[in-house]
């Protein structure tokens, strides 16, 4: 198991006031001792390839991996043109992990859409996704799902998508605390796909639902883990960091993270 990070603790400054840049992230990261870092979409200014190369570099030469480049994909709309765009996003974010050096994409669902019937919705995203696979598959990358807002965070409709996209190419990438958003419980999530996971984002909330430091939320980390030990999983667990503790936080989430890894059993 290797410990990566999305940092949402540290989103303000990097995503908003601007105060903090990527390479500051990347250097932080190689600092507090994680093994690799996510490569979140709305960290890029550009998609020109010399740039993303550059990017890549630096965090490969800080000693660190990318566990994952993670994205957004919206396939909700039946409108064919909307179709066409989101086909497009997916292979160039596919391109982009490849130049990032990294086999697994994170794909999320979409979003409801008023006067459309649910079914047609998860049917609509179903279909766009096993229409991604192939050229993904062609460039040796996995599209890996969420259960992320808004559409996919209730088991059943996540559940329904996998059943309808019908095809063991599309993985999944877990988020520990998401269920909670729909009042479903992530250790019930996990017994379903625990066979399909290839990536997990452990993700803490407290009862008000807001993100917070691994550990000190309502999350069964134990519980997500036994499971995915009896099942294999050996791969990447990336902190989805909360709270407001900053760097000092993220080490503590990491440190959490392994403990529990550590003494759960299978």
């Amino acid at each position: 198991m290797k410990v990566s990070c999305i940092p949402i603790c540290l989103f303000g400054d990097m995503l908003q006031t601007k105060t903090m840049s990527v390479e500051d992230w990347i250097k932080m990261a190689s600092e507090i001792g994680l093994d690799g870092i996510e490569m979140y979409e709305p960290y890029l200014t550009s998609w020109d390839k010399d740039e993303i190369t550059r990017l890549s570099d630096s965090v490969h030469d800080a000693g660190l991996e990318i566990s994952m480049f993670t994205s957004y994909a919206d396939f909700s709309s039946p409108d064919p043109v909307i179709y066409s765009e989101q086909v497009a996003h997916v292979r160039q974010v596919v391109d982009a992990a490849v130049a990032f050096r990294t086999g697994i994409v994170r794909m999320t669902a979409g979003s409801w859409i008023e006067g459309i019937c649910r079914e047609e919705i998860l049917s609509n995203i179903a279909n766009g996704l096993r229409d991604c696979l192939d050229y993904a598959e062609s460039y040796d990358v996995a599209l890996a799902l969420e259960d992320h807002p808004e559409v996919g965070t209730k088991i059943a409709d996540f559940m329904r998508i996998l059943e309808l996209a019908d095809d063991d190419r599309l993985k999944v990438n877990l988020d520990t605390s998401n269920p909670m958003v729909s009042g479903d419980n992530v250790v019930d999530l996990v017994e379903l796909v625990k066979d399909r996971v290839i990536h997990v984002h452990a993700s803490d909330r407290n009862r008000n639902l807001e993100h917070t430091v691994e550990g000190e939320g309502s999350v069964d980390f134990p519980g997500v883990f036994r499971i995915l030990k009896t099942a294999g999983y050996d791969g990447w667990i990336s902190l989805e960091s909360g709270g407001n503790k900053g760097s000092e936080g993220i080490r503590q989430g990491m440190d959490y993270v392994k403990r529990v890894w550590q003494e759960v059993r299978s």
